[in-house]
């Protein structure tokens, strides 16, 4: 019985000390407003995203009725470094046309019922296959759709 209390009191101790001691270190610095374990889960590499924006392309869609149906599209390609922004600035021309071929033989209502994600994909097939036929690498990493507008 004895030996029992005995573990239970150095049970207890370790418990007490242990918390003393991490809330102690957990402590958030109030001049950094940073914890011990901060640097743990932070990373220490910047990374730098610069976009090069591809204004109002329109393109003019196949429709079923008399009326002539558009797209007012905005892109922006996203890169992670000023050598690749550059190149993808040189090839707009390029871009816009490949956004152009793949659109204009589409009809309106496929288009207009396509997800942003979806036409963000054929986009992105679309330049990886027109770079890879001016056999130049892809200057940017990533598609994004800043605008669109039917009518």
């Amino acid at each position: 019985m004895i030996f029992g209390a005995i573990i239970a009191l150095v049970t207890a101790m370790c418990a007490a000390i242990m918390t003393v001691a991490g809330m102690h270190y957990l402590r958030v610095d109030s001049g950094s407003g940073e914890s011990a374990l901060s640097n743990l889960f932070s990373s220490t590499e910047v990374h730098n995203v610069e976009f090069v924006e591809i204004k109002n392309v329109v393109i003019t869609l196949k429709s079923n009725s008399n009326n002539e149906r558009y797209l007012l599209l905005g892109v922006s390609l996203a890169t992670s470094d000023p050598k690749k922004t550059q190149s993808a600035e040189d090839m707009i021309p390029a871009i816009r046309g490949a956004t152009v071929a793949l659109l204009s033989d589409m009809d309106y209502q496929v288009v207009r019922n396509m997800s942003v994600g979806e036409l963000r994909d054929k986009l992105n097939a679309a330049y990886v296959e027109k770079f890879a036929s001016l056999k130049i690498p892809v200057p940017f990493d990533d598609v994004i759709i800043s605008k669109m507008v039917f009518q």
